[in-house]
């Protein structure tokens, strides 16, 4: 009996052997000709680090060719349209949202038990938030002049590096990333609108160029920060289940 289980030892054998080369080739075939093979980077990533490099060399390009001449311009704007847009420019100021949404959740979520309108309301309170102290760290950090400066003595023009006060907090513009980052907030909680919020949001940054109080550089930037951040926080999984909850859910009262 004994070559019999010989024979048979070596076939079980062969096979094993047999079956893992076979799906080692197959393995390294997959891989050496990008099938399921990982990327790296990913192309997200690749796609997030175009965006910022794009927006490195536009705001690069408004600094050495685009905010002078756009800050001589506006200071001969008829000032009663200077004063339109003064009204305007509130829209991007965080106080009024940061107050409002800090009473609206705590109303919503305890007092009408509305869960999922209650995460909503803390999504645009959060994005605020973030966005706002983000940009208000990089304004101490590169303290750039205002325009206001530049005009008094036209060599306060650029970056003074760490220095605080209202005159060095140029960029980015905070109201223009309060203003993105509510209107791009706004557009993924009610996206059949997205031409109302989009419209308010970009009216809202453009004014701090008319008001004289960013160059076009500064709002560049703030928008950008304010978008990049809010499509962040909706990426998270707490805030990107509450996005794609139904909007009427409701908790009974116990």
């Amino acid at each position: 009996m004994w070559p019999i289980r010989l024979a048979l030892r070596r076939t079980v054998l062969h096979r094993s052997v047999c079956g893992r080369v076979s799906r080692f080739r197959r393995v390294w075939y997959r891989y050496h000709v990008n099938i399921d093979r990982p990327q790296f980077p990913s192309a997200q990533f690749r796609g997030h680090l175009l965006a910022a490099l794009l927006l490195c060399g536009l705001v690069a390009a408004c600094y050495f060719y685009v905010d002078r001449p756009a800050a001589i311009w506006v200071r001969g704007i008829d000032p009663q349209i200077v004063g339109v847009f003064k009204k305007i420019t509130v829209l991007g100021s965080s106080t009024p949202y940061l107050i409002a949404l800090a009473v609206l959740y705590p109303l919503l979520r305890f007092s009408l038990r509305r869960e999922a309108a209650a995460t909503r309301a803390l999504f645009v309170l959060t994005a605020i938030v973030v966005s706002g102290l983000s940009v208000d760290l990089l304004k101490w950090i590169v303290a750039r002049w205002r325009p206001k400066a530049f005009f008094a003595d036209p060599s306060e023009y650029g970056f003074a590096f760490f220095r605080s006060g209202y005159i060095h907090y140029s960029f980015p513009s905070g109201h223009a990333t309060t203003a993105l980052a509510v209107g791009c907030a706004l557009t993924l909680l009610y996206p059949r609108l997205r031409a109302v919020w989009v419209s308010v949001a970009t009216l809202a940054a453009a004014s701090r160029v008319i008001v004289g109080a960013h160059y076009p550089g500064d709002v560049l930037a703030g928008a950008w920060f304010g978008i990049v951040l809010t499509l962040a926080l909706a990426r998270t999984a707490w805030f990107r289940a509450a996005l794609e909850a139904p909007r009427l859910t409701t908790t009974p009262r116990k």
